[in-house]
């Protein structure tokens, strides 16, 4: 046979040498060579990427967005407010009208000067009130206005309860001002006398209203020492025979006792410290009664000569 008469077979190509060459005889056809999805022909490729489980395959509904999301968490809250102001509101109501929580016992602790029923008045707390409409800061405020009131605490006791505790002052004195005064053992000149008020204490003269205005504190001093005086005086033996009426202040600084009783004897002490002068009043003083004599005065003021004593006959 005549090698140039052999029919010669056409070559086997490999796959991917046969796919370049399908896309060459395709005309430029782009999907000819694509690789088959297994999709039928004709989807589009929004529905090609939609699978069983997308919101699309199960009806059509779609997720709710963040402004969505934002929109029903504040329409949730503003409902959960809504409800709790509701609710807060019909509680007040209630506690604010119910005849359950009237006031019906005003309790009042420690007055002793001031009466119950004066104390509550001057509080503004009256029966009947709802216990809640109580100011209690304001019932405090009046309360410390009144000069024997030193402390008060005023609390609720539900339903019905107002309790007003005191501490008073207590008068120990009553210091000469023109008109008379009380005083507290602090040195505090905190009231005019007026009918009721304490009566029978020792009265200390000699302070001025213009010390008073001008040294608040210098005239408190002034008392508490008077008082401490009265305190050494009441605890001696002098006390059982001549009752203290008066403690006289000098501006000097010296220091007179007016006691006894119709027929009262001043003791000048001059200036501290009054113990050995009080002892030595209480020899003279006996030296009299052995006498039998009535003294009118007895000055034991000489601080130069503490032994030399001074005594004014009747």
């Amino acid at each position: 046979m005549n090698p140039t008469n052999r029919r010669v077979g056409k070559p086997q190509l490999l796959p991917d040498v046969m796919d370049m060459h399908a896309h060459e005889e395709g005309g430029g056809e782009e999907g000819a060579a694509l690789p088959s999805t297994g999709e039928p022909a004709g989807r589009g490729a929004g529905e090609s990427l939609g699978g069983a489980g997308s919101p699309a395959a199960a009806g059509g509904k779609r997720a709710p967005g963040p402004a969505m999301r934002a929109l029903q968490a504040v329409l949730g809250f503003a409902l959960v407010v809504g409800v709790s102001v509701s609710v807060a509101w019909a509680a007040r109501h209630y506690v604010t009208h119910s005849p359950r929580f009237a006031v019906s016992e005003i309790e009042v602790r420690g007055a002793k000067m001031r009466p119950s029923e004066a104390l509550a008045e001057e509080a503004g707390i009256a029966k009947g009130q709802n216990v809640f409409s109580v100011d209690l800061d304001e019932a405090r405020a009046r309360l410390g206005k009144d000069p024997w009131v030193r402390e008060v605490t005023l609390a609720r006791r539900l339903p019905g309860t107002v309790i007003i505790q005191v501490a008073e002052r207590e008068a120990v004195a009553i210091v000469a001002l023109g008109d008379l005064y009380l005083a507290s053992h602090t040195g505090e000149i905190f009231k005019r006398i007026e009918p009721g008020d304490p009566s029978d204490l020792p009265i200390i003269t000699g302070i001025t209203p213009e010390a008073v205005a001008d040294d608040r504190d210098g005239v408190a001093q002034s008392i508490r020492r008077a008082l401490d005086l009265a305190g050494d005086y009441e605890h001696g033996p002098l006390a059982q025979r001549a009752r203290l009426q008066e403690i006289h202040l000098a501006r000097d600084g010296s220091t007179t006792l007016v006691v006894g009783g119709k027929s009262p004897i001043q003791l000048s002490l001059g200036e501290p410290p009054f113990r050995k002068k009080l002892d030595q009043a209480v020899r003279v003083m006996a030296e009299l009664d052995r006498r039998g004599a009535k003294a009118e005065a007895i000055m034991l003021d000489n601080d130069t000569r503490p032994d030399r004593v001074v005594v004014r006959m009747r």
